[in-house]
């Protein structure tokens, strides 16, 4: 995240051997300038101005998700649908929960575990990809819609009420996202609920213990099917290969109990 988008592009221009003329050219612009302020950092490039850079680039499908993901792009509807496609199956063979999210947090789909255990309604399942519901405002939302309490953290010595946790590690991955249209959007749009306005200003990353970027420690205490229960989780965060900008979180039982329980409602 240190990298700017300018400088991967001139660090992809080099290593191709590519002169911003070449590139240039390859764009179809008359001269080097445009592309000078880009990989200056003046100016940032639309999205049909990225594709028609990394066409000229020729990257990979790995070095376009990297690219696209320094770049802060969102991902299109059709982008989703094709990861999607390549990660179904896993998601929906995997025992516990677990379900793909976009660098922004924003929950793409899960399986049938994630949603019994978190009670995500079989409408909205099916429509995740349109709805595109932000994990940050799962923290916030009414019991009679989230009926669980979840903590998390570190390990179970460590973990915070999830309003706490949620908005702490929000701030820890996307302190070089503060100035994109989607961050301020989200930011705005999370303003409307009175406990998120009570803590974002004063919850800082340094509350949330987590030395590991892709593990988390969860507790989800719950009534499922009349009897009061607590689930304990493993929580492992994957990247997709094809395109970094997505991530697989998969779930794993950290107490026989929690593996029973599953076990039962299979």
């Amino acid at each position: 995240m240190n990298i700017t988008l300018g400088g991967l592009i001139k660090t992809y221009r080099i290593n191709k051997r590519l002169s911003q003329f070449d590139v240039a050219l390859a764009i179809g612009w008359k001269d080097t300038s445009r592309l000078s302020k880009i990989e200056q950092g003046r100016v940032k490039p639309t999205r049909p101005v990225v594709e028609k850079i990394m066409a000229a680039l020729n990257l990979s499908s790995e070095e376009r998700g990297e690219f696209l993901l320094t770049g802060g792009y969102l991902p299109s509807d059709e982008e989703i649908t094709k990861v999607i496609k390549i990660v179904k199956e896993k998601i929906n063979s995997w025992p516990y929960p677990a379900y793909l999210i976009d660098f922004t947090w924003r929950l793409l789909t899960c399986n049938d575990a994630t949603a019994k255990t978190f009670y995500v309604s079989p409408e909205m399942q099916k429509n995740l990809i349109k709805i595109k519901p932000n994990l940050l405002e799962f923290a916030f939302l009414p019991k009679e819609i989230l009926p669980v309490e979840i903590s998390k953290g570190e390990d179970e010595k460590h973990c915070k009420p999830f309003p706490v946790a949620q908005i702490a590690q929000f701030k820890i991955e996307q302190i070089m996202r503060t100035n994109e249209k989607w961050y301020r959007d989200l930011i705005k749009k999370m303003m409307e609920y009175n406990q998120f306005r009570k803590l974002w200003t004063d919850i800082t990353p340094d509350l949330y213990h987590k030395k590991l970027l892709d593990y988390e420690y969860k507790i989800v205490k719950g009534n499922w099917d009349g009897k009061k229960t607590i689930l304990r989780f493993h929580l492992l965060t994957s990247r997709v290969i094809s395109d970094i900008r997505f991530q697989i979180v998969l779930y794993f039982p950290a107490e026989k109990n929690t593996q029973t329980f599953f076990k039962k409602n299979t």
